[in-house]
């Protein structure tokens, strides 16, 4: 869980970062922004719940699904 947190607080780090250099730009993209800080919202909270929660929990399993265009086609009867 401890790779899981510093990938998330890294990657919180790197959105914060990216906000102010759109920000101190002459005319920044206001969208943008507000994109970023939306991500930026969502990964505060992930990192708060699990401080919060993560004691109680050994690991956190992260489970992938696979893509549409990995998954191999059947053919048609």
């Amino acid at each position: 869980m401890d790779q899981f947190m510093k990938s998330l607080t890294t990657r919180h780090s790197l959105i914060e970062e990216e906000i102010s250099s759109e920000q101190t730009r002459p005319e920044p993209d206001r969208t943008r922004v507000l994109a970023l800080k939306k991500m930026k919202l969502r990964l505060r909270d992930q990192i708060e719940y699990l401080r919060r929660e993560g004691a109680d929990m050994a690991r956190v399993v992260v489970v992938r699904r696979k893509r549409w265009a990995e998954m191999p086609l059947k053919p048609a009867r």
